[in-house]
């Protein structure tokens, strides 16, 4: 046996993972490509999952507490989204009752601009804000998520009037390209994978990313002159009442399944950037992070 086999965790029979929203979205995908992924590598017999959407993660986050928080078997799926909604919604139960275990990854938000419709650049849409800012519709996520605080972290980063931001909020990728299609928006902010299909087919131009360097050929925010960045990382968290060595279990099934070539698969097939973030580093980089979603929260000046 190797050294790593002798560390291996031991595998639990039965691991449930919690997932705070509906099938088929981000956080459904990475919880789901995650079990499976424990369950190749053998470290645990089966995965049982439960969906529990609404509220930006903040009732899901609630249930999972109540039921399962002292079961050292299970995980819940979050991420950035759900500090901005705990930062709007101010909820009894916070992220402060749970147990950081591991970052995931990390995708970065695409604005997009229908082809052939104004504004078709980056150069241009910082023109039209400056100019008037409330007569450029933005559109994307749920009001106070990753893609609404981007859109008023950019114009802050203008200096502009950021309660005079229009967004228009919509459940997914596909509304937010019919506003676009419709004009009743000009840009629309997602993730890169949502939008990518329609940037190669040429019906939408991307205009930034928002990471710090340019990335799928798109150029950054900050290398077009708004030094603005920002990453809606997806993670994994523990019970809160599970002790040290629970957590420290959990947190070595997770990191011995990302290493897994099922989850290396899932990471090409879905564009999701690995971002693996453990231990004190992940609990530290999540104070910084709260503090950022508050920040813009307050800005934005969003009320549930």
């Amino acid at each position: 046996a190797t050294a790593q086999t002798a560390t291996a965790p031991q595998p639990l029979p039965t691991l449930r993972i919690y997932i705070p929203g509906g099938a088929g979205g981000g956080w459904d995908q990475t919880g789901r490509a995650l079990g499976a992924s424990i369950v190749a590598a053998g470290l645990a017999g089966k995965v049982e999952y439960e969906n529990k959407g609404g509220k930006g993660g903040t009732l899901g986050l609630a249930d999972f507490v109540g039921r399962f928080n002292s079961d050292p078997a299970a995980l819940l799926v979050g991420g950035m989204v759900m500090l901005g909604a705990i930062a709007v919604e101010r909820p009894a139960v916070t992220l402060a009752q749970v147990s950081p275990i591991a970052r995931l990854t990390n995708d970065f938000m695409v604005l997009v601009s229908r082809t052939g419709s104004a504004p078709a650049t980056m150069g241009a849409l910082v023109e039209a804000m400056r100019k008037d800012l409330g007569a450029v519709a933005f559109t994307g996520g749920s009001a106070g998520g990753v893609d609404h605080m981007l859109a008023g972290m950019m114009a802050r980063q203008l200096r502009l009037d950021v309660t005079r931001l229009k967004y228009l909020p919509t459940a997914s990728g596909r509304e937010a390209v019919a506003l676009l299609e419709s004009g009743q928006a000009q840009v629309a902010i997602s993730s890169y994978s949502e939008f990518q299909a329609d940037i190669d087919k040429k019906q939408l131009t991307p205009l930034a990313i928002s990471s710090r360097k340019s990335l799928y050929g798109v150029p950054s925010l900050s290398e077009q002159g708004v030094g603005t960045e920002l990453g809606n990382w997806r993670a994994v968290f523990g019970p809160g009442q599970i002790g040290e060595p629970g957590r420290d279990h959990l947190r070595r099934i997770v990191v011995a399944a990302t290493q897994h070539p099922s989850w290396i698969q899932s990471l090409q097939e879905k564009k999701w950037l690995g971002a693996l973030m453990h231990g004190k580093d992940f609990a530290d980089a999540l104070v910084i992070e709260q503090a950022i979603a508050s920040a813009v929260t307050m800005m934005l000046r969003l009320k549930s």
